[in-house]
């Protein structure tokens, strides 16, 4: 492709970005799903851009990608929210991890007649949700702390099981021996490590940043710091992902924190957080990135056998349906029925399984192409329809009623439409959701 019709089209992609984010408020058309398909148009389906043109620069992109998203959402994640979610989170983000692996693995030896091992790797790979696509879809529907919380916590938490437990059976597959030992060990020191340098790395930088800010043009330092905090992280075979994570929640809580007897007595640095300029910027830069990222995965989506696609299909709405009774019954009273259905299907896969489906295949192992053409047809319908199901759920809020007495949020005779969730649900419990929107 000519170099300037290609920056011509980086240009055109933004303004198209924006253009999406003001449909959404009247279509309720997710602007990930129009730049999915903007991809597949000009990459699959057109064949104007194939993956080969970006080479090892598409690794490096999407990692970066993924990075700069966690980092800019970890600053919104504030400690009530954490000690509120993590609970359902953890949970949530088991339970469906193994439903999927049954269900995956299950359907893929019934259907496609695949091994053991490869059946529970497909469904290891795809048994989480994809911080990268949930949360600009989060963001995009102005859903509540708590809920926004819960969805952010499970992706990322989701992530650690699926490369973990995805690398693992890899091996497994190649020296045919799995060891659930060394699996756990692994997702352990993943997790808790990881959490401990991202905490420990958002202190140290909390002392600096108010000296750096007098450095000219020093608006970019701390995603700098950031991008290495992920490659040590890595370079350590822990996840960079949680630590930028944890980095950033440190950050966000920060001013609040010091406010504290207790931690004044422990810490008597001088401290700072973000200040709004800092944010703002961050956002941009999230906002770019992102746009960029879900034009790349369309680009990436390979069309293989229909037989594995129409399989794809049928996990992902296997998946969708089991997950419904988990979120219902396990992420608490206090978060709204409208919002308990968004986040029922809130199920879009991403960059880990598609990454981690073109492996055995790479390295010579059995299946290595069904794997790889199920791990995309999963990636690409559980975007299009999650993102198809949140358009439904705007228009019905109310679409989970079967699964519990029927009970109508009102205010007077009329529904409370999803728009109008407040954001900041975080002291209340249901009854208080109607008089909330009331002084909205």
């Amino acid at each position: 492709m000519n170099l300037y019709i290609t920056i011509i089209i980086l240009g055109v992609l933004i303004f198209l970005s924006h253009v999406f984010n003001q449909l959404f408020d009247k279509t309720k058309i997710p602007n990930v799903l129009l730049l999915l398909l903007i991809g597949i148009i000009i990459g699959p389906v057109s064949g104007i851009v194939t993956i080969d043109f970006f080479g090892k620069l598409g690794n490096v992109f999407t990692t970066i990608t993924l990075v700069v998203i966690l980092f800019e959402s970890g600053a919104g994640l504030h400690f009530r929210e954490i000690k509120k979610a993590i609970g359902s989170a953890t949970v949530l983000t088991l339970l469906n991890f193994i439903i999927t692996i049954l269900l995956t693995s299950w359907v893929s030896r019934w259907l496609l007649g695949v091994d053991v091992m490869s059946s529970v790797f497909i469904g290891a790979i795809v048994g989480g949700t994809s911080s990268a696509v949930v949360i600009p879809m989060v963001r995009q529907l102005k859903m509540g702390e708590k809920s926004t919380s819960v969805l952010i916590l499970e992706s990322a938490l989701s992530d650690v099981l699926c490369l973990v437990v995805g690398l693992a059976l890899l091996d497994g597959m190649a020296e045919n021996v799995v060891s659930p030992q060394m699996i756990l060990l692994k997702m352990w020191k993943a997790f808790v490590f990881a959490v401990i340098l991202g905490l420990l790395s958002g202190f140290l930088w909390s002392i600096f940043i108010g000296k750096i800010r007098s450095v000219k043009n020093s608006m970019f330092t701390t995603l700098a710091f950031v991008f290495v905090l992920c490659g040590v992280v890595e370079l350590l075979g822990l996840n960079g992902g949680i630590a930028v994570l944890s980095f950033e929640i440190i950050l966000g809580n920060i001013d609040g924190l010091v406010e504290y007897k207790k931690f004044r007595k422990v810490f008597t640095f001088k401290s700072s957080g973000f200040n709004p300029n800092e944010r703002d910027f961050f956002a941009e830069v999230v906002f770019i990135m992102q746009t960029y990222f879900f034009v790349y995965v369309g680009i990436s989506l390979q069309f293989g056998v229909p037989a594995i696609y129409a399989t794809g299909f049928l996990i992902v709405l296997l998946i969708i349906a089991f997950r419904i009774p988990g979120v219902v019954y396990l992420t608490g009273k206090n978060i709204t029925k409208p919002e308990k259905t968004i986040m029922a299907v809130m199920t879009p896969k991403g960059l880990v399984p598609a990454v981690l489906a073109s492996l055995p295949l790479q390295r010579g192992l059995a299946h290595g192409e069904i794997i790889i053409d199920l791990g995309y047809s999963i990636v690409l319908f559980s975007i299009v329809i999650c993102s198809l199901l949140v358009i439904m759920i705007s228009l019905k809020p109310n679409l989970l009623d079967g699964f519990k007495k029927r009970r109508i949020e009102t205010v007077g005779s009329e529904e409370i439409p999803f728009d109008v969730v407040q954001n900041n649900s975080t002291e209340h419990n249901p009854s208080d959701n109607i008089s909330g929107d009331k002084n909205n």
